[in-house]
């Protein structure tokens, strides 16, 4: 079986709208990834569960790095200076990368060598703990960072922020 990475994202001419398109993606694969995990707990390995867990390693190795790139190269440097209240979101949402990072790293390593899991619960604390951290970031970006951007930026710069989240990924827009 080959396992091919899909951007959930596939119009990039409001960067806004782009990386909440991101943020609907992962929450929405957060309870399917505990399900997977609890499954494999109680039921144990199979190839239809090592398979789920190479898809799921493949979209979040992906989609979290791009992500955070998004993030950091395309959004972040137009706020930058504008206020300290937004500087300090900025900083506190580049520790939360950080964070998720090291989690997804963890849990990466046994997701994609499912035939090598023999610790169910070890992998369930750090599922749960990758996705703890993520939905708490999502979640701190969406109520209270995301409000500010949208009173900052004016359309020619969330234009600005799409295009740049397109070139990360080498596409043209038009």
């Amino acid at each position: 079986m080959q396992f091919k990475y899909t951007d959930p994202v596939t119009d990039f001419s409001d960067g806004l709208v782009a990386l909440k398109a991101y943020h609907e993606d992962f929450l929405g694969r957060g309870k399917p990834l505990l399900q997977l995990v609890f499954d494999l707990k109680t039921k144990g390995m199979n190839e239809a569960y090592a398979n789920q867990c190479m898809n799921t390693y493949c979209h979040y190795e992906h989609a979290n790095h791009l992500h955070h790139q998004d993030e950091e190269l395309a959004l972040f440097p137009l706020l930058v200076n504008h206020s300290a209240l937004i500087d300090g979101m900025i900083e506190r949402l580049m520790l939360d990368h950080e964070e998720i990072e090291k989690a997804w790293n963890l849990l990466a390593a046994q997701l994609k060598q499912p035939e090598a899991i023999k610790d169910f619960d070890r992998l369930q604390v750090l599922a749960v703990e990758f996705e703890k951290l993520q939905r708490e970031h999502l979640n701190r970006e969406d109520e209270d960072f995301s409000p500010l951007v949208k009173a900052v930026l004016n359309n020619e710069q969330r234009e600005q922020v799409g295009a740049k989240m397109a070139e990360l990924r080498h596409l043209e827009i038009n």
